[in-house]
Parts: structure tokens; sequence; C-alpha cells
């Protein structure tokens, strides 16, 4: 019986650290799991079983020992998050003469030697234990670890598939598909999408991997698969229908960009649909402009960029009125100011919805439109794949940096 209380608690413990949801971030300068996460549930389930051993202590002897060696592997695990050296060495050496050679004691002995800055010690237990596991994969995890460090993204997706041979983690899988793609290795790419087909992102996901194989080929098909898959993607949009346009398909490359403008406007998508064809009129451009500011009326967009067409074609009455509309949407200060100066060269007698908004001082904001990272924070002038910084995948979104404070426009 001591055998098999001994047996169940060393697997118990195995199994809460090899095969819980242990996540990896890839990025420069560090590697970090949810390891709070598995703390707290190491520490309910080591009640748990003191609650056993207490209830069998009259029946079952050798139950101080089993006990001992839980406490000093709490205490060498809370001593590893905290950095505490000495104290990680003397909780190590109780841990395994209470429970023996167990993975999660050689893991933790792994970290203590990464902390010392022993890299080459600590790979060798990582080899070790990878050797050892059948069910868990802590080497796996300690190898992935001095991957990211030492910034090897080979070894981290060696890492990765021994992980996923015993965890199958659909956010590990993303992030070997995050540094196949950024590394041109589509095919391999390819074959980790059936892990991460549950995952709400995982249309945009595949679209991306299409998309950025069709940039690197030029291959127009890959981009218009990616664009069925995905046509909020703007960046394809824009890219397949430049690839239309050239064989002067116009009609099917507005119709790609004129879809996407209506999921997802912007004004890039916006000037790349008025500037297909060379040599169009202002007035084919204002006629173009109105087809996309129907094709998506709610978005300020189409009306602030038709009206810079209109003050072009000095059209300014028509121009004050849709500068009006996008104001009303959203109180810009570039949207502010142009509203002023269109109703400036209003002629005489301008009408009193001009009078209203050169007599009283316009409130706005000002706002810096940026790509930013919704994993890490980071941001870019222009929309990427992968992140630099946290390299995930599909994680730029269009942002509005706008100020704290609003301020007037005469």
């Amino acid at each position: 019986m001591w055998t098999f209380l001994k047996l169940s608690i060393v697997a118990f413990v195995i199994f809460c650290y090899g095969k819980g949801n242990v996540i990896i971030r890839l990025d420069n300068s560090s590697f970090s799991f949810s390891i709070v996460s598995l703390a707290l549930l190491y520490g309910s389930f080591l009640s748990f079983y003191k609650i056993i051993l207490n209830f069998s202590s009259k029946i079952f002897p050798g139950k101080s020992r089993i006990e001992k060696g839980l406490d000093s592997l709490q205490s060498a695990f809370f001593s590893m998050l905290m950095k505490d050296k000495s104290s990680l060495e003397k909780f190590i050496a109780k841990s395994r003469r209470y429970l023996g050679d167990i993975p999660i004691i050689s893991w933790i002995e792994g970290q203590r030697n990464l902390l010392n800055g022993n890299i080459h010690q600590a790979k060798a237990i990582f080899y070790s234990l990878c050797h050892k596991e059948t069910n868990t994969a802590l080497g796996a995890y300690g190898l992935c670890q001095l991957a990211v460090k030492e910034r090897s993204d080979d070894d981290t997706i060696n890492a990765i598939n021994s992980i996923l041979k015993k965890n199958p983690s659909q956010d590990l899988a993303l992030q070997a598909i995050a540094i196949l793609v950024k590394n041109k290795n589509f095919l391999e790419a390819k074959s980790y999408l059936p892990l991460i087909k549950k995952m709400r992102k995982y249309s945009l996901i595949e679209a991306i991997v299409y998309s950025e194989e069709g940039f690197y080929k030029k291959e127009p098909k890959l981009l218009k698969k990616a664009f069925k898959l995905a046509p909020e993607l703007s960046n394809n949009a824009i890219g397949y229908a430049s690839f239309l346009a050239e064989n002067e398909e116009y009609r099917n490359a507005r119709r790609i960009l004129k879809k996407t403008f209506q999921i997802f406007p912007n004004q890039e998508l916006f000037h790349k649909y008025i500037s297909l064809e060379q040599n169009l009129s202002i007035s084919d451009k204002i006629k173009l402009a109105k087809k996309l500011v129907d094709a998506n009326p709610n978005s300020w967009i189409g009306y602030f960029e038709l009206a810079k067409l209109l003050i072009q074609n000095e059209m300014f009455a028509a121009a004050f009125q849709n500068l009006k509309i996008a104001y009303e949407k959203e109180q810009y200060d570039f949207i502010g100011r142009e509203l002023i100066k269109t109703a400036q060269n209003l002629e005489n007698p301008k009408p009193p919805e001009a009078m209203d908004i050169l007599s009283t001082p316009l409130k706005t904001k000002h706002i810096d439109f940026v790509w930013r990272c919704g994993y890490c924070g980071a941001q870019e002038n222009n929309w990427i794949a992968v992140c630099k910084c946290c390299s995930r995948i599909a994680e730029y979104n269009l942002a509005a940096a706008e100020s704290l404070l609003s301020s007037w426009v005469r």
C-alpha cells in the first residue's frame, strides 16, 4: 500500500506539471509560463492529498515521509518562482530524498541551473528528461525555453514538436505557425493548421499563411484563396487587387476592394480603389468614391476622402456636406480643420450651417492611427503578419491612439 500511495502521489504531481496548460510566450527577451496557475492548482491538490494522508495515517505507515516530500517539493517550486537560489538548492535535495528522482524535481533542478547561468547543465538535464519521460513533456518544455532564450527558431520548433506529441496545445501549434511563416516555411506551417481548427481566428490565420505565401511566391491564386477565407484581410485584398489590375481586370479588382471596405474600411483601401487605373480624371474618381460611400455609409472614411476629391474639383458645397457627415461620425481634429476651411471657401451668402461652423469652435480630439499587437501591445506603422516583439500571428489590429484631452479647432 505504501508503494501504491507513493506512485499515485508522484503520478499526480507529474500530471499537474507535465499535462497542465503551460503556455509559452515567444519573444525576443523572455520566456514565461502560466506558472502561477500551476502553483495554485498544485497547492489545491496537495491539500487534497494531505487530507487523504491524514485519514489513512492510522492504517498506512510512511505518511510522514510522503508529506515531507510534498512539502519540500512545494517549497522548492515557490523558491524557484521567487528566484531564491539558496532555499531552492536545499528543497530540491529534500524533495529528491523523500520522493526519489521524479520528472518535476529534475525540471526544477534545470530551472535552478538557468538561474545560476549554467546553461549547458540545464540543457543536459532537459535532454535527459526527454529520454526518461513517457507521459509528460517537461524536458521538452525546458528545451523550448532554452531555444527561445538563444533565439533559435529551429530548436524552438523541435521542442514544440516534442511537446505536441504528448500535449496537443493549440497555443503551441499557433506559435509554431508564426515562426514558420516568419521564416517563409509555408509548407510546414500548413501542417500545423489542423491542430488549431477550433480556434476562433482559424480562418484568419489560415488566410494569413496563404497570403504571405502568395506575396512571397507572387502567386495570385494563393491570394485569391486567402481572400475567400478572410475578405477582411485588407493587406491581402490590396495585393490581390493589384495583381488583377496588372492584367487590366479592373472590375474584379474593385469588387475585391469594395467587399473588404464593407467589412474593414480604411484609407489605404479607399486610395487603392480609386487609383487602380492610371490617368483617371477627378470626375471619374469622384464617381468611384461615391460607390465606396454607398458600400459602407457608416464609416467616416468614405465621406472624408470623397470630400477631398470634391475640393480638388472645387465643388465646395458638396465637400462641405460630406465633411459635415464625417465630423458627425468622428470628431477628429483633421476633419474639423478641413470642415472649417471648406466652410470658409463657400460662396456668400453662406448657408446657416456653415455660419454655425465658423462662429462656434469645434471640439475635436487628436488621433494617430497605428497598428498595435493585441497580445503584447507593440506598435507598427504598417500591418505585419507576425509580431516582431512576441512572435504572435494575426494579432496586429488598426488602433486609434487618441490624446487624453480634447481640443478646440477654429
